[in-house]
């Protein structure tokens, strides 16, 4: 789980790190990851592995982050998993050297039967099918459901989703009476400007600016 003050900070900066992955996805298969088509029931998203290392890590990180949304919606625990679930599809990306395909170019005389080759490629349809494992469960947290209007801004709707996770964590934190924790998440918040303000009812709910 990321409940630490430096987990909390690695899980807001490395969001970037999903975003370079989808950039590099679409080089290497010429899909886009926004449009692949996910499950939208824990049933229709089971799959067997069938032995391949890439998918067996899947499935497992897919297992894991299911159990943890199970209980208690623990979701800085599964925001976890995905985060190791692309650390796994950049290894396996680099270990088939995928990133050749990223280098084909329409001015080839020969890019019509390279891209067929490209879409044929087992390593390819391998990662294309892991990846949209992550899409799946991303889905299940709200995250990256759309292509992004504006990198870099609040446009995308990442900041409302960080933020979405960071109180529902300092509210885990609280709940477990780790109001170190707690405290910690509101006043590294209030550093960098943003204001966290409980209200009756237990919702806690935020803005930009100090406080008063």
């Amino acid at each position: 789980m990321i409940y630490g003050e430096e987990a909390l900070e690695e899980a807001a900066t490395n969001l970037e790190s999903f975003y370079r992955y989808f950039e590099r996805f679409h080089k290497v298969t010429r899909q886009r990851y926004f449009n692949l088509p996910a499950p939208t029931s824990r049933t229709a998203g089971e799959f067997d592995p069938a032995g391949q290392t890439l998918l067996v890590e899947m499935h497992r990180l897919r297992q894991s982050f299911l159990e943890k949304m199970d209980d208690d919606f623990n979701t800085g625990g599964a925001l976890a998993d995905l985060f190791d679930m692309v650390r796994e599809l950049n290894k396996f990306a680099n270990e088939k050297n995928l990133d050749r395909f990223a280098q084909l170019s329409p001015l080839d005389a020969d890019y019509a039967a390279q891209l067929k080759a490209l879409y044929a490629d087992p390593d390819v349809q391998l990662l294309v099918r892991a990846t949209t494992v992550l899409r799946e469960l991303a889905n299940l947290l709200g995250l990256f459901r759309q292509t992004p209007a504006k990198r870099g801004g609040a446009g995308e709707g990442i900041v409302p989703k960080v933020m979405e996770l960071l109180i529902e964590l300092r509210a885990e934190a609280r709940g477990r009476k780790d109001f170190a924790t707690g405290d910690k998440i509101r006043n590294r918040l209030a550093e960098i400007g943003v204001t966290l303000e409980d209200r009756k009812g237990g919702a806690t709910e935020w803005r930009m600016g100090a406080g008063s």
